[in-house]
């Protein structure tokens, strides 16, 4: 009977804090103006326009700061292929410090068409999905550089 009670309490709670949620961010987004925000840095613009009228409109194309290739190594590749591209991830894979640009790019590309990898393609094809071509661009210049 305590258990019951318990779970009844909860979902009341939780009934009671989404509808108070929901008005709050309701009444958060609903600003009249578009807003505009520019970020300048050297070599690099980025521009940022936000539709706040709830029309549909297409979104404006964004210009990105350039992506550093040593830091999304660091992020997403070291911790297999190691600091310096010299591992053979999971003992398993080619060592990557060994390719040139093209071969990392063609890679990549592979392994988010599913059409390249033996034994870690089904792993290499979650990391590859989530980069665009610029991220990839930047980790095939960076990683022959190491």
């Amino acid at each position: 009977m305590k258990y019951i009670l318990s779970i009844a309490c909860s979902i009341l709670l939780l009934g009671c804090s989404n509808s108070s949620t929901e008005n709050t961010v309701t009444e958060a987004t609903t600003p009249q103006t578009p807003i505009s925000t520019t970020i300048s840095e050297p070599n690099a613009t980025t521009a940022v326009e936000t539709n706040t009228n709830n029309e549909n409109t297409p979104e404006q194309p964004v210009t990105s700061a350039a992506v550093d290739g040593g830091s999304l190594f660091t992020q997403k590749c070291a911790a297999c292929h190691g600091s310096k591209a010299e591992k053979s991830a999971l003992n398993k894979s080619q060592i990557i410090a060994n390719f040139n640009e093209q071969q990392i790019k063609d890679a990549l590309h592979g392994y988010q068409a599913g059409t390249y990898g033996k034994e870690m393609k089904a792993l290499m094809q979650g990391q590859a999905k989530g980069l665009n071509d610029e991220q990839i661009d930047a980790l095939a210049k960076y990683i022959p550089s190491i």
